[in-house]
């Protein structure tokens, strides 16, 4: 039986888990875990019967498959403890930004095969994109079983290392990227004085649910969507010139500051911080 262990049982690290028992795909007993203190994953392991490990090092000497789901910065030291007992072949999947495969080489050793991804708050709902870039020692066997876990519980898109940034922006970050503009949006209808906060809310969830439906279920694209609401010469087309006028300009800078603050994390990585 392979086993699976999880250094890290945070927001994304307790959702992986939870998303992989769910799939039918790892069962409960198959899987250890380690977090910081202990405490979220003997919580996690009360939930779900997965074992919660004494210590980082207990749950890597015995995994065939390792995720690592700590910070960028912890990755380093999380490694130095646990280098020593990793398995040789042992399939080793970190999840943290700006920790390159190089890196995962140069801090594991010869034989472990590494691979990074980046999971997506949506594979909570088991859609959405979990990007993967493979190390260089990575088998057909190791791709083709994080490959049937990701696509069990979202879509899995393969790519070189050198797309993860522009990637990550459109995928990882999207959420809370699309759900503060549609905050504002909400925002603006409330300042009007017509609607509550709680019901402006509520109609501009169930709008962004609808339309995703649309998007998904019909196969449409951006354009096809706008040009099926915002009519020629009727109030949408409107309100969509103003955003196409002003949100370019905001979304370079967006997009800017995520790649500003990637690059400080990516120095200190860099420098053993």
């Amino acid at each position: 039986m392979t086993r699976y262990g999880f250094i890290g049982t945070g927001s994304m690290g307790s959702m992986l888990i939870r998303k992989f028992i769910g799939s039918g795909l790892v069962a409960p007993s198959a899987i250890s875990a380690s977090s910081k203190s202990g405490i979220s994953a003997r919580a996690l392991a009360g939930k779900t019967g997965i074992t919660a490990a004494p210590s980082n090092r207990s749950v890597a000497e015995t995994a065939d498959v390792l995720f690592l789901c700590v910070k960028p910065l912890q990755v380093r030291d999380v490694l130095d403890e646990v280098r020593d007992v990793l398995k040789p072949g042992a399939l080793l999947v970190s999840i943290a930004a700006c920790v390159s495969l190089d890196n995962l080489h140069d801090w594991t050793g010869d034989t472990v095969h590494c691979i990074r991804i980046i999971p997506s708050v949506t594979a909570e709902e088991s859609a959405g994109i979990s990007l993967v870039a493979w190390g260089h020692r990575v088998t057909p066997e190791d791709k083709k079983i994080l490959l049937g876990l990701l696509n069990a519980i979202g879509t899995a898109v393969e790519t070189d290392e050198l797309n993860f940034d522009p990637y990550t922006d459109l995928t990882s970050c999207g959420p809370a990227l699309i759900v503060a503009m549609m905050r504002e949006f909400a925002g603006a209808a409330v300042r009007t004085g017509t609607i509550r906060p709680e019901l402006a809310e509520y109609l501009v969830k169930e709008t962004m649910i609808g339309t995703a439906r649309i998007l998904a279920g019909e196969q449409m694209t951006f354009d096809d969507v706008i040009g099926r609401v915002a009519t020629k010469g009727g109030s949408t087309e409107e309100g969509v010139k103003v955003l196409q006028a002003r949100l370019p300009e905001v979304m370079d800078e967006v997009l800017s500051a995520l790649d500003a603050k990637r690059r400080v994390v990516s120095d200190k990585v860099a420098g053993g911080e």
